[in-house]
């Protein structure tokens, strides 16, 4: 499984090849690749298919497995056979956020072939952050919301670097849009938002994603509902 190293800007939005290289029984049976992203520089939006590539997983299925401090497991399903033994398999779409670390690695764990597990081996996986200049989480960011699982509300407190606009959005894990806030300029300084689910019978328990956009990077925070 390759994934090319990429240098890229911190806040935008990518797609990132995935390719393999396999044998001749991959072609007979649908697939499976488990991989891990870090999540506190990256945020998985989709996994896209491309027509023109060598091949591509028709109807990837994103599937998000688990999560520890540093990353989350997902899993892609390709329902169809593969048409090649050697290609792109299919493009991650990657919301890349501000932080510390310069760079980073999207790590394969496994390649299944029908109920068969197969070897691996991994060539790249590192991505590079080069500009603008990798922000400081202390001088902007966000803390940790209260309480934590919530039912109905919840709140948190959020610290802007320098003036201008602030925008909240409020995603699922696998990035789907369920709510986005109007934008307001903020001074510099400690603020606090507060969440309010206004309907929580029809507003699923689960882990959600809270986006804070400002003029100088994202930041996502993950929170957990439960009625």
């Amino acid at each position: 499984m390759i994934v090319p190293d990429t240098m890229v800007k911190q806040g935008a939005l990518i797609e990132l090849p995935i390719s393999i290289k396999t044998t001749p029984n991959a072609l007979n049976s649908p697939c499976t690749v488990t991989f891990s992203i870090p999540k506190k520089r990256m945020v998985l939006k989709d996994a896209l298919t491309k027509p023109g590539t060598l091949f591509t997983c028709k109807n990837p299925v994103i599937t998000f497995l688990s999560e520890d401090s540093q990353f989350r497991t997902y899993s892609i399903a390709c329902p169809n056979p593969l048409l090649q033994e050697q290609g792109i398999l299919t493009f991650l779409q990657l919301e890349l956020l501000a932080g510390f670390e310069t760079k980073v690695n999207i790590n394969a764990q496994s390649f299944v072939i029908g109920d068969s597990a197969q070897s691996i081996q991994q060539v790249g996986g590192a991505i590079s952050f080069i500009d603008p200049p990798v922000v400081q989480a202390q001088a902007e960011g966000m803390d940790l919301n209260v309480p934590n699982p919530f039912a109905y509300t919840t709140s948190f407190t959020y610290y802007v670097g320098k003036e201008g606009e602030v925008q909240f959005s409020l995603f699922t894990l696998l990035g789907k849009l369920i709510q986005e806030f109007p934008a307001e300029r903020k001074s510099a300084g400690r603020h606090t938002f507060s969440l309010v689910i206004d309907d929580p019978y029809n507003f699923s328990s689960g882990i959600y994603v809270i986006r804070m956009r400002t003029e100088r990077g994202l930041y996502h925070m993950s929170m957990v509902h439960k009625k």
